[in-house]
């Protein structure tokens, strides 16, 4: 009977525990905790944490709220000229520092404990900078669509003019002029004369006389010394050729 009694309290407990986080509100995921204690906006950021501003914000700038057990924090701003950069809580052996908006209608919770419970708040305060603006959240999507418009014009400048002067000149001067003189002249002597010498003359001498007082018949006739007159007169007329007319 000592044993059931046991193992219900047991399991009231195990509950209790359980619903004591629920009832302190959803505690937020973006925090950065921390080993020890601070109590200066300055002491966080020497211990690493990654916020501008050390400033803290008095009651004037931003009124707190803690919870009736102790574990969760809200806050209101009142002053909208400064610009909250922190939220540090402290409970137990760590601290938790916020830097991510919203900074108001939240629940603001000291980390874990090393039996797993939310500890109750021991202190905490508000880092920020006078003027500016809230810092945004960071985008939960990577950028979807690339650069529309790729670089559509190209150089306006081309060279526009070729050369104007060709590259090199031609030469002014024509080659080497032609052989002034002409070839060696032809022989000016014309071939030996034709021979000076006619052919030997006829016998001078006449025939014999006949018997009875006439002339022989040497068988001659007007045809043959015409014959013999044209082959003097051609002979005559070839070195008269070789002569005047030259090869």
């Amino acid at each position: 009977m000592r044993r059931k009694t046991f193992i219900a309290a047991a399991c009231a407990a195990i509950a209790m525990g359980a619903a004591a986080p629920a009832a302190a509100g959803e505690v937020p995921d973006d925090p950065e905790q921390f080993e020890g204690n601070v109590t200066t906006c300055e002491a966080a950021i020497a211990a690493g944490a990654d916020f501008t501003g050390d400033t803290e914000l008095g009651a004037s700038i931003v009124e707190g709220t803690v919870s009736d057990d102790g574990t969760t924090l809200q806050l209101e701003q009142i002053d909208d000229s400064w610009t909250i950069t922190a939220v540090i809580v402290k409970g137990g052996p760590r601290y938790n520092v916020y830097t991510q908006p919203p900074f108001e209608g939240r629940d603001f919770v000291s980390p874990l404990n090393n039996g797993g419970n939310v500890p109750a708040i021991s202190h905490w305060f508000v880092c920020g900078v006078e003027g500016g603006t809230q810092p945004t959240e960071p985008p939960t999507e990577p950028p979807t669509e690339p650069p529309t418009e790729p670089p559509t014009e190209p150089p306006t400048e081309q060279p526009t003019e070729p050369p104007t002067e060709p590259p090199t000149e031609q030469p002014t001067e024509t080659p080497s002029e032609s052989p002034s003189e002409s070839p060696s002249e032809t022989p000016s002597e014309s071939p030996s004369g034709s021979p000076s010498e006619s052919p030997s003359e006829t016998p001078s001498e006449s025939p014999s006389e006949t018997p009875d007082g006439e002339l022989p018949d040497t068988g001659s006739s007007p045809a043959v010394l015409l014959a013999a007159a044209g082959v003097l007169m051609f002979a005559g007329l070839l070195a008269l050729r070789h002569r005047f007319v030259k090869p």
